[in-house]
């Protein structure tokens, strides 16, 4: 081959080997040592900086050796100079690193300061890039876009490093490892703080073999004093939407997109990045809404999002643990502005997040105690109804409850009716229990134990269908007689569903000398030698209580009727309040999308709830026996109970047997979707008349029903509450001549409706 043509064959080779170096490199002019002008376009009135992500997976054969340093400044002028001496002092050889300098927003006289400082130094692997756009986050992303090292390090312009920084980082780098310097902060006045929790951190884990993001998840998301490998840093980008804790997003999604091991260089080798803390910094921050709030809610918002994009549970928990330390700087704001509570709530719930740490955004903001011997989680409709109330409430509380594993299943989901009004939760381990006086004498021993050491509340609020409730109640307002009791019944305690009186004892005379010895103190009234727990259950609460809550007028009538000792009559309706219970607001009712089918050609008709003595299905079946055939084929009666197969062997054969449908009963959450798709609720009261003057009980479930805006069908007895609620449906209990009217209705409403549609 002639000379000639071998030349031109190598011209060609290197032709192509320059495009193949420009795959991976937006085609901008690069002047080396001098400025880069990064092309800018308009979105309104305002320059956008266009920064695209490689079109083509990053190959790690394309990086050269050695590190990249990507340095952000804005109006750096007063700065940089000492930034840029730091890394002209390196021992690292400057073959082996490239500094990219990216000047964005407005210019002043940074620029020339670094021609001068290039020109000086001689340092010509000094690239200076510029946009428009004044964004840290926007400039780094151009940074990365021109990292060709095989390492990345950021630096801040107003930051420097030791002189063996980018030295040992490089000794100690590897493809598949972050590798992390101390950090030192610095103040203003040029006051050294190697204590800083980042750097104790660092200093602790230091000798450990092997670290992780875990053991060094303060120092895995921010930007100063660490090495990564920049095949890793390619593929991601600065969210230049957040105004702060860019970073913290950043690395976040580093580590949840990849497995990166951790190195501490060795605290005796003095590698150190020193960070110069500026009065804007994150922790000198002013305390505004937007910053401690809307922009915290931001970065969580992008941090949840990564919580699905990994499957691996140490990685989800780190993701968590972001989101927790950002949700504190929501919870120093309310301590100091609680007014703005129910605004930072809606602002959270806008977001839509599937983790979100109310228990830290609460932290310390309750001056309420509520005693709920069961809550949610544990799934009792007692509990539920207490959730209600507590939601009803509109502020934040602390809850105390019993541990009920041996007795109640646990629902998770039923946090969610109030995990965003609760600061603490106090789970009592005592065993649970409605009239064992010993177990219920542990809880407020425990109750009181667990409380003592933490903070002095204004009200306190319990709610007995469960005495140890109103028990430990009692035993707090005799410690702190300033505190506002208020006490709810949800049905009478001391006589049951068929007027008896229920018994059992209360094992500690003691308690009942004191009893009786402060009753008399206060008001005078002679002891009471009766040591029925259900009897001092209501006895304490009228007597020491400021407030007593009644779910209904009538309930309040009977339980003033029966109680012994009528001294006390006056003093209670003193202090009666009547609060039906409360309805939960309508976005509760969609929480849980339920998938059960209905027959849209049917009537569909629903019945919750457990049956007994005093409360049955009588009236439904009969009355959907006695109409005709014809129009029994329109109808769908769909139960969900406790015990569907006893109920399934009932109707086993009977006419009815096609018309039912009976299901175990569903989680509270899907209960109240499901009654939003039904043609009407069924709501029954209980039978009372043989064996009380008046109907005391209103079915806790009509509160639910109500606000599932679905037509209701109250099956009433005389004279009760439910008798004089405004329904769609209402028949009298027995009479099942208006129970078969009542079907009858709801099928030509509901073919009316059709005709009308």
């Amino acid at each position: 081959m002639k000379k000639e043509e071998i030349l031109a064959r190598l011209q060609e080779i290197e032709k192509i080997k320059k495009k193949i170096s420009t795959l991976n490199t937006p085609s901008l002019p690069v002047i080396p040592g001098g400025i880069l002008i990064n092309k800018t376009e308009t979105e309104g009135n305002k320059p956008v900086t266009r920064v695209t992500k490689p079109a083509v997976p990053v190959n790690k054969s394309n990086f050269k050796k050695g590190i990249s340093v990507i340095i952000p400044t804005y109006k750096g002028e007063k700065v940089i100079l000492t930034c840029l001496e730091s890394l002209h002092k390196q021992t690292l050889k400057q073959e082996l690193f490239d500094v990219i300098i990216i000047m964005n927003g407005e210019k002043d006289s940074t620029e020339s300061i670094i021609n001068d400082f290039i020109t000086k130094t001689k340092m010509n692997n000094i690239t200076v890039l510029y946009s428009s756009t004044p964004s840290a986050s926007s400039a780094r992303n151009i940074g990365l876009q021109h990292a060709k090292r095989e390492y990345t390090v950021f630096l801040d312009d107003d930051d420097y490093t030791s002189s063996n920084f980018l030295e040992e980082m490089f000794n100690y780098a590897s493809p598949d490892t972050t590798v992390i310097s101390q950090i030192v902060n610095v103040d203003q006045a040029g006051n050294v703080d190697p204590t800083n929790s980042i750097n104790q951190q660092i200093i602790n884990v230091e000798k450990k073999e092997h670290n992780d993001f875990m053991s060094l998840n303060m120092v895995a998301t921010i930007n100063a004093c660490k090495l990564v490998p920049t095949s890793c840093l390619k593929p991601i980008q600065y969210d230049s939407g957040l105004k702060s804790g860019e970073d913290v997003v950043f690395f976040t999604e580093l580590i949840a997109k990849n497995d990166l091991k951790f190195k501490v260089i060795p605290i005796d080798k003095q590698v150190i990045y020193y960070r110069v803390l500026r009065d804007n910094s994150v922790s000198r921050q002013i305390m505004t809404f937007d910053f401690y709030v809307t922009q915290r809610l931001a970065v969580i918002k992008r941090l949840d999002k990564l919580i699905g994009q990994t499957t691996n549970t140490q990685k989800q928990t780190f993701i968590k643990q972001k989101i927790n330390a950002q949700s504190t700087f929501i919870n120093r704001y309310l301590k100091e502005n609680i007014n703005d509570w129910e605004q930072v709530v809606e602002e959270i719930k806008k977001q839509n997040l599937s983790y979100m740490p109310y228990s830290i955004v609460n932290r310390g903001l309750a001056n309420k105690l509520v005693i709920s011997f069961c809550f949610p989680p544990y799934v009792d409709t007692s509990g539920n109804v207490m959730a209600k109330r507590i939601r009803n409430m509109n502020e934040i509380v602390d809850v105390v409850y019993n541990k009920m594993d041996k007795v109640r299943e646990r629902d998770l989901k039923l946090n969610t009716l109030v995990e965003d009004v609760i600061d603490e939760r106090f789970e009592i381990p005592s065993y649970p229990s409605f009239s064992n006086w010993k177990a219920i004498e542990a809880f407020c021993t425990l109750g009181i134990d667990k409380l003592g050491n933490t903070k002095t509340y204004k009200e306190i609020y319990s709610r007995a269908m469960w005495p140890g409730s109103h028990f430990l109640a009692y035993q707090y307002k005799l410690l702190n007689p300033k505190v506002k009791w208020s006490a709810e019944f949800s049905d009478p305690l001391l006589l049951d569903i068929h007027g008896q009186t229920r018994k059992a004892n209360i094992e500690n005379p003691d308690f009942l000398k004191k009893a009786n010895k402060m009753a008399a103190k206060k008001y005078k009234i002679p002891p009471v030698s009766d040591s029925n727990l259900f009897f001092w259950c209501e006895y304490l609460p009228y007597l020491f209580a400021d407030e007593l809550i009644f779910t209904n007028e009538n309930q309040l009538k009977y339980m003033l009727d029966s109680f012994p000792i009528k001294k006390v009559k006056n003093m209670i309706k003193k202090k009666a309040v009547i609060s039906p219970q409360p309805t939960l607001p309508t976005e509760f009712y969609n929480s849980n999308k339920s998938n059960y089918s209905l027959e849209k050609d049917k009537v569909n008709i629903a019945y919750f709830g457990t049956f007994y003595q005093t409360r049955n299905l009588d009236d439904l079946f009969s009355g959907l026996e006695n109409v005709t055939e014809e129009l029994r084929k329109d109808v769908k009666l769909h139960i969900f109970t406790a015990n569907p197969a006893s109920l399934e062997e009932e109707l086993k054969g009977s006419i009815l047997a096609e018309n039912v449908k009976i299901n175990p009963y569903v989680n509270y959450n899907e209960f109240l979707n499901l009654t939003t798709s039904f043609d009407c609720l069924v709501v029954n009261d209980a039978k009372t008349k043989q064996s009380k003057a008046i109907n005391p009980y209103l079915p806790s479930k009509l509160s639910d029903y109500i606000g599932s805006g679905t037509n209701i069908w109250g099956i009433y007895e005389e004279n009760s509450i439910l008798s004089g609620y405004e329904l769609a449906y209402k028949s009298e209990l027995g009479n099942i001549k208006q129970a078969t009217g009542v079907f009858e209705q709801i099928v030509r409403d509901k073919k009316n409706k059709t005709v009308s549609v």
